[in-house]
C-alpha cells in the first residue's frame, strides 16, 4: 500500500469508534493515535461540505491544528 501525507481544511471530524484513537496535545496542535489493528478509521467533513472516510494504519499520528488535518492516510 502506498500512504500519502495529506493536508486538509475542514469543518468537522469524526472518529468511527472513537475508542479506536488516543488523543494528546503536542506543540503542533491535537494528537490523535490510531490503536486498532490495522487501521483506524476518520470521517473528515471539508469546508465544502464533502465528507471522505480515511484509514489511518495502527501506530500513525493525525495532528489537528485548529480547521487543519495533517496525517499520513489512504482515502477508502
Amino acid at each position: 500500500m502506498v500512504y500519502s501525507y495529506q493536508v486538509i481544511k475542514f469543518q468537522t471530524i469524526s472518529f468511527v469508534n472513537g475508542v479506536h484513537w488516543s488523543q494528546s496535545v503536542g506543540d503542533k496542535g491535537i494528537l490523535y493515535k490510531s490503536l486498532k489493528d490495522p487501521y483506524s478509521k476518520l470521517i473528515v467533513q471539508s469546508l465544502n461540505g464533502s465528507k471522505k472516510l480515511f484509514h489511518i494504519p495502527k501506530d500513525r499520528t493525525v495532528v489537528v491544528n485548529n480547521d487543519t488535518i495533517h496525517f499520513l492516510g489512504e482515502p477508502a
